[in-house]
């Protein structure tokens, strides 16, 4: 696992915020502490910065580089991401643990990111095991996927609309009738496979779980499938999200579902479910 940071106008000066579910990865100090990481930057530069746990409401855990020694890095920042000091959104940097408290930099610029497709990162299968056509849900959906560039600029309605045209290329249908008593649309069906894409809010993604049921009860669909952002990806999303409502003069942007969310409610949920069903998390592959 590694971390993946959006990079703002505060990244290019001062430091950077580190979400919470990234503590253990930095082996965060307690609160009110701090303690000294390297960073290996460019061609094989390194620093050396304060990690610290605030003691304020939200423990927020930051890395600071704000003195006379980090002038350097400092200054690899801003010439690597121009695009973003010219106040483009979505360029990030990825953290990579070397060893404890060792961290290298991979920066992801907008050049960076030409040939960048998403992929299946993740999946957990829930009595699909024995389905005949898992070619099918497997083989094609992961071209469908695959099929998707990655646009380091954009954010959720890019990638739904981008899936939709490809799942209709692949002759998907799309948002029919659940059953036809009730007007509850799904994303895509086929061949007895239903698919819900989830990039939305996270609070209301359980009616996808409703829609499968429906659908499989009335003998429509053998199968339910859920396609959802990572945590990493959808992380990405939601600062990117974020910044451009700043941009357009709002304070706040929703959250966003993702697969570890879904995978974790899941071991508690699966015993109400008669039915295979399969969760997918999608995620950007930078090779």
């Amino acid at each position: 696992m590694n971390f993946k940071h959006l990079v703002g106008k505060s990244t290019l000066k001062e430091g950077i915020t580190i979400h919470k579910n990234y503590e253990s990865f930095f082996e965060s100090p307690k609160v009110g502490d701090k303690k000294e990481i390297t960073l290996i930057f460019g061609d094989s530069q390194n620093t050396r910065v304060a990690l610290r746990k605030l003691n304020n409401i939200r423990q927020h855990v930051q890395i600071k580089y704000t003195t006379k020694s980090h002038v350097q890095f400092i200054n690899w920042l801003n010439d690597i991401f121009k695009a973003t000091k010219f106040g483009r959104v979505g360029e990030f940097l990825e953290f990579k643990k070397i060893s404890s408290d060792v961290y290298k930099l991979i920066p992801i610029t907008i050049q960076d990111s030409h040939n960048t497709r998403l992929y299946i990162a993740d999946s957990m299968h829930y009595k699909s095991l024995d389905i005949v056509d898992k070619d099918l849900y497997l083989g094609e959906i992961e071209s469908i996927v695959n099929s998707i560039k990655f646009q380091i600029d954009e954010g959720q309605s890019y990638y739904n609309k981008k899936l939709e045209q490809a799942f209709i290329e692949y002759s998907w249908q799309k948002e029919g009738r659940a059953i036809p008593e009730l007007d509850l649309k799904y994303d895509f069906r086929k061949n007895g496979i239903q698919i819900e894409v989830e990039f939305g809010n996270a609070r209301s993604y359980y009616q996808d779980y409703i829609k499968f049921m429906l659908s499989y009860c009335s003998r429509q669909i053998h199968l339910g499938m859920l396609i959802t952002p990572t945590f990493d990806f959808a992380n990405i999303l939601c600062e990117i999200g974020k910044q451009k409502a700043l941009l357009r003069g709002r304070k706040s942007y929703s959250g966003m579902m993702h697969y570890e969310k879904a995978y974790k409610e899941f071991t508690y949920l699966k015993n109400i479910f008669d039915m295979p069903i399969v969760i997918l998390g999608i995620d950007i592959n930078y090779l």
